[in-house]
Order: C-alpha cells, then structure tokens, then sequence
C-alpha cells in the first residue's frame, strides 16, 4: 500500500487509537471524536484496520491463526526439542480445554487485542458514514460524485474488514458454526456500533455463534453490494485494498465453512468467471514481491509492505523454514530461526506422495512445482564442514540440503516455505490472502460432493496444471485426490486445513502423534476452541455475567 505504513502510523494513530492494556483490550486510550472533516481525512481511518491485521512483529492476527491452526492440524509435525516463546506445546498437544491465556507477550493475547482494535477501528467511520445515509446526507459538506463513490468504497472496505476481524476471532474463540445446530452458545462480545466511553466498552454483551455468522455473513454481503470490481490503482500494491470480488471470496470461504455449499459455490462462480484472476504464474510468485513489485495473476487479495516498512509478521518463522531476517531464501540467502518447529506430518507426506515409507522422496514430488518451490526437504542433520567464504558454493549447497541446526534430527523433512520469499526484503513479502487457487478447490469438492465429477475435475485440473503435473480424468477423480491437491496448494496458509475439515465436517485426524495419547477431534467441534484471554475476563463484564 502507498506509503500506508509510515503514514498511518503517524496521522491515522492520531486519530483513532486502542491499546490493549490491564484496563481491557477494548479501553480506548483517548475517546474518539469523529475528527474526519473531508474524504482525504477518513482515507487514514480506513487503512487502520489493514495495517491492524499485521498487529506487531509477534502479535499478529494472521500469523496468530496461521500458526494455530497449522499446528494444531493432521498436517503438522513438531520437532521435539526446539523449544521459543510461543504455544507451541500447547497447539501441538491440544491444550485449548487447560490453557489459560494469562501472558501479555504472546501471540493470542496480542492477536485478540488488535482484533478488538479493528472492530473498534472499523465501527467508529462506519458510524460516521451509517448516521450520514440515515439522515439522508453527504458525510462531509461539499462533497463532489466522484467523493460519494470514494466513500462508498470505503464503507464497502470498512464491512470488509470487520467480518475478517471476527471471522478471526470466531475461529479461535468459539466453536465451529454447527449446520445442524442451534448454534446459541456464547463466547465473546460481537460489536457492531460503535461506543465512546470505557464503562460501555466494559459492558458489553457476549453474543451467539449464530449471531457472530451472520453479522460475518451480513457485513460481507453487503460490502459485495458495494465495493466496486476495479482496484486502488494508486496503491504501490492495487490488491492490497479490497473490491467486490475480494469480499465475494471471502463469503465462499465463509459459506464453504458453515455447510452452506450452494451459497458458496454461488460466489465462487462470480469469481473464477470475473476472469480477472489466473493461474499463469509459478505457484511462487504470489509470495516472492514486496508492494511495488506487481502481483501475481491469481492473487484477488494480498497484505503488501513497502521494502521500508517497518511492520512485518515474525510467527510464521515457528512453522515455516526460513527465517524473516533472509532475502528471498534458498541459496546464499538461506537462513533458519532457532524456534522454527513445525514441520509436514509424515502421515500427510505418504498420503499426498511426497514421501514414500522408508522417508525418500515420493514419485508425486519432484515433478510438482510447489514441492519444489514452496517447500522444501532437508535430509537429516549432518553438520556443515565447508566455510563460508573459503568454499561459499559447497557450503551453502550444504546448508539447503541438509538440516544443520539441530543435531536430533536423524531423519528427512519437508518445511513448509512461502514465507519471507521476497528478494528485495524477505521480512516484508506480500502475504497472499485470498487465492484463485483456492477458489478453483473449494469449488471442486463441491462439484465434487453434487455429483458433478466433470465439473470438479476441470476445477482441480486448473490447479494441478499450474503445478506442472497431468490432468485427472472425471472417471478416476475421488474425494481424496482434492484433499490431497488442497494440501499441497495451500498447508501453512490461514489454518486452511482445519477450515476444509470443518467445512466437510470430517474428524481433524492426529496425523504423526501418538495413537495412545490422542484422538481425533469429531464433528460437531462443540468444545474445540480457546477461552479469551484472562485479563479480558476479569476486566470485561460481558464475561462475569
């Protein structure tokens, strides 16, 4: 985004700030006023939540339910032994039922406060913008057309982003949303207006699984309505900033996720026939650019640093392999961080065929564009006898083939590695967040579950041409070969393998752990989730009642 994050630190924080200290993570350090006095002005108020999403370097909500989910998957495997300061342990374990969130430094505290930061930030211009249509006037005095647009699309963003905001929280703090059920439990506070004041924040009111979906659903359906189908040219990166395709991807996710398939399937053909997206790059490039450096074709919507920014998300560094500190990876630029932790399951690796039982490398690899360019094997530890500047070549072709690191490493794995890719300044790559690739899959199983096996092959082979393998004849397509496809395109990405789960209603399975410790988590979900921060209960009267 042009400049947004050296400027919204310094003017739009001026305007709105939140903090989330002791007194709870919705007290607002200084009360809101509506100090917007022009179109530019309300400009910053809507680029704060964007930036919010990226929280700070550990407390990110993206990289909080990245990691989350992906630990707590089939999909995952942790490395005994490497140990930082994250809930590894706990996610690994699934430990949500005994641990209390009662640390200020960790990555769930702080990924909940900044999520109340975004509902807060997106709900004070939302109201300035509702009580302006309700009074049946311009926002601002003198407005010209070409500024009533402007503001529309920034009510359009501002929904947008407060249906991600608690489409995140819905998916840590509460349940899963039961199709089959009645879905009344309550867990958090759903705000949807505005307040101006600690004793009203404090006293909030818990609302409904039900209620928190279909304020999700709402927000997003009304944004589709109107948000325009072109993007912020100005941006140094144009999709950073949403449009109405955007917000109808993300309701298919939604929808997908819920069991209501056929709303879904609706969207995502709105989407897919836009033909504004494609899949004519590498599977690559939608993770190796910082904004400025263009977007990949199927990239519908995308967080995008500049290379001097100084907002950036560490936690993907747990569960992924290179470090955010290396320029593009690989190569010279390899690098690895002490706490990275999670690596592919090996139950995953055989099922996909990435590895065969003796652990060497499946037929299904070498051959994928993705098992070559988005993850990547290291043998077992061998340490490194070759010096960096009297023999640079042998030693960093050492380094990228085998793990050097930790020394109980006695066997081959494979990494999850799409993160920190950019070359100019791995730190700030894009972070791709809605994906064609990932419309073209939701819409195959669902093709797939109505009986129309042409329909879900021709959806599944768009993927599996990119990624440089054969197609997948109607006749021979099944159920697991989209699971396993939807696992190679997407693992590590915004906990999609427990959403796809979920969505299907299928047992989250154990994937590597030990069979006489842990069991599968079954549909409906009903107690698989996290209680809200400690300090959140004690502070907030919504949660004494």
């Amino acid at each position: 985004m042009k400049k947004i994050f050296k400027t919204i630190v310094a003017l739009s924080l001026l305007l709105l700030s939140v903090s989330c200290d002791n007194e709870g993570f919705f007290e607002l350090e200084r009360p809101n006023q509506y100090p917007w006095t022009k179109v530019k002005e309300l400009e910053l108020a809507v680029r704060q939540p964007y930036l919010l999403l990226m929280g700070n370097a550990w407390g990110s909500p993206v990289g909080a339910l990245g990691l989350r989910g992906f630990a707590e998957s089939d999909i995952s495997q942790y490395l005994n032994g490497i140990t930082g300061s994250s809930y590894f342990y706990e996610y690994y374990n699934r430990l949500w039922k005994t641990t209390t969130l009662n640390t200020s430094d960790k990555e769930l505290e702080l990924a909940f406060g900044y999520l109340y930061q975004i509902s807060t930030a997106t709900n004070a211009p939302l109201k300035l913008i509702n009580d302006a249509e309700k009074a049946g006037k311009d926002v601002f005095e003198n407005m010209t057309e070409t500024d009533r647009q402007t503001v529309k699309r920034y009510k359009g963003e501002l929904l947008f982003l407060r249906a991600v905001c608690y489409w995140y929280l819905a998916r840590t703090w509460a349940p899963p949303y039961n199709p089959a059920g009645p879905n009344t439990g309550k867990y958090f506070v759903l705000r949807r207006d505005y307040v101006n004041g600690a004793d009203d924040i404090k006293n909030g009111s818990l609302a409904t699984v039900e209620e928190v979906y279909s304020s999700i659903v709402q927000d997003l359906k009304d944004a589709v309505d109107v948000l325009p189908t072109s993007y912020v040219t100005s941006e140094l990166s144009q999709r950073s900033r949403v449009n109405k395709y955007a917000a109808q991807a993300m309701l298919a996710r939604v929808y997908f996720y819920m069991g209501k398939t056929a709303l879904a399937k609706a969207q995502l053909d709105d989407v897919i026939n836009s033909k504004m997206y494609n899949l004519n790059d590498d599977p690559i490039e939608a993770f190796n650019r910082v904004a400025g450096e263009g977007s990949s074709g199927e990239i519908i919507w995308e967080i995008a640093l500049s290379s001097t920014s100084s907002k950036f998300d560490r936690i993907p560094t747990i569960f992924s392999k290179n470090n955010y500190t290396a320029n593009g990876g690989r190569g010279t630029s390899w690098n690895h961080c002490a706490w990275a932790c999670f690596t592919l399951s090996y139950n995953t690796l055989k099922q996909i065929g990435w590895m065969n039982n003796d652990l060497s490398v499946g037929t299904e690899a070498a051959k994928d564009k993705r098992y070559t360019q988005t993850f990547i094997r290291l043998e077992a530890y061998k340490a490194n006898p070759w010096s960096s500047s009297a023999n640079p070549v042998e030693y960093f072709t050492h380094l990228n083939t085998y793990e050097t690191r930790y020394s109980p490493i006695t066997t081959p794995h494979v990494w999850q590695d799409k993160h920190f890719r950019a070359k100019t300044s791995g730190r700030r790559s894009n972070r791709a967040m809605l994906r064609l690739a990932e419309m073209y899959l939701t819409r195959s199983i669902i093709r797939f579950k109505d009986g129309d096996k042409v329909g879900a092959a021709e959806d599944l082979n768009v993927v599996r041409h990119r990624a440089g393998l054969d197609n997948i004849s109607s006749a021979d397509i099944t159920e697991l070969a989209i699971e396993n496809e939807r696992i190679k395109e997407l693992a590590g990405e915004h906990a999609d393998r427990l959403y796809y789960l979920i969505a299907l209603r299928k047992p989250i399975g154990i994937g590597d752990r030990d069979p006489s410790k842990f069991s599968p988590i079954q549909p409906p979900y009903s107690d698989y989730y996290w209680q809200v921060p400690l300090v959140e209960q004690q502070q907030n009267k919504a949660y004494q009642q």
